[in-house]
């Protein structure tokens, strides 16, 4: 991803990975394990899934850290399904000085995923029945094999974000595309406590993980219309030490908005013989 700047928005392969989870950084190789995209509240009950044949989302995405800021585009496509799989199509953006967007020549991913598996909302990972990704306009099929091995995808894959504590609060309005939609909003959190023994003592990490999500259910594939999350990271030293310090509180913040919405869209990547 590249800085806030022009907004052309096209580092190809770091834009996968924002829309598609850890199952796409298998592809990639790109992004941390937990992190802010389109599969995040997967697993929510609060999250409406609505999928149309031919409906699309496009979502911006900012990752803000370390006081550097980064932006990306990525459209979500629900191309079908047959009896028992939905077909999926993962777009990164180019944007235009004129704010058209249009997709990646020859990049992105499609996913097949079971019917069944998405309406019980179950492992993303135990949904896939096939992967296909394309760079430089290359098709490459990854295996079940090699998503289901990988202990990366594995393990974050069956670790979507639960909530310690949900709390809804007043609906918002949000305008999409000149379109108005009365939000549900939703703010998630969770608290993780890790340590680890040093010569020095222990020291213990507590991360904090809130996220907030404005959702209606006629917005296409999961509902969102907004989603910030804000991750702090505090490190304390048990017992204190005069030798060394706990290293400073890292907080990151990730944003994901969407910025443009429809129907009647057809596949964008298409196999070449």
């Amino acid at each position: 991803m590249r800085p806030t700047g022009k907004r052309s928005n096209t580092r190809r392969t770091t834009l996968l990975a924002l829309a598609v989870t850890v199952l796409l950084v298998s592809m990639t190789g790109v992004r941390p394990v937990r992190a802010l995209d389109v599969f995040t509240l997967w697993n929510q009950p609060e999250i409406p899934l609505n999928l149309v044949e031919g409906a699309w989302v496009e979502y911006q995405m900012q990752v803000m850290a370390g006081g550097r800021q980064e932006t990306g585009l990525t459209r979500v496509v629900c191309l079908g399904r047959d009896k028992d799989t939905w077909l999926l199509e993962l777009l990164p953006l180019d944007e235009a000085e004129d704010g058209a967007r249009t997709p990646v020549p020859g990049e992105g991913a499609q996913l097949r995923l079971s019917v069944a598996a998405l309406e019980s909302r179950g492992h993303l990972l135990d949904a896939v029945v096939e992967a296909v990704q394309w760079r430089n306009g290359v098709a490459e099929n990854v295996s079940l094999a090699e998503l289901r091995n990988d202990p990366l995808v594995a393990a974050s894959l069956d670790s979507e974000f639960r909530p310690q504590e949900t709390e809804e609060e007043d609906p918002t309005t949000r305008v999409i595309s000149t379109r108005q939609f009365l939000c549900r909003q939703f703010v998630m959190s969770a608290a993780d406590t890790q340590s680890v023994d040093l010569p020095a003592g222990r020291m213990v990490q507590v991360t904090t993980r809130e996220i907030s999500a404005a959702v209606n259910a006629e917005i296409p594939f999961l509902g969102v219309a907004y989603a910030a999350e804000r991750i702090r990271s505090d490190s304390h030293l048990d017992p204190p030490s005069d030798r060394m310090g706990p290293p400073p509180p890292r907080i990151r913040v990730e944003v994901m908005e969407l910025v443009g919405l429809g129907t009647g869209a057809t596949a964008v990547l298409v196999a070449v013989d």
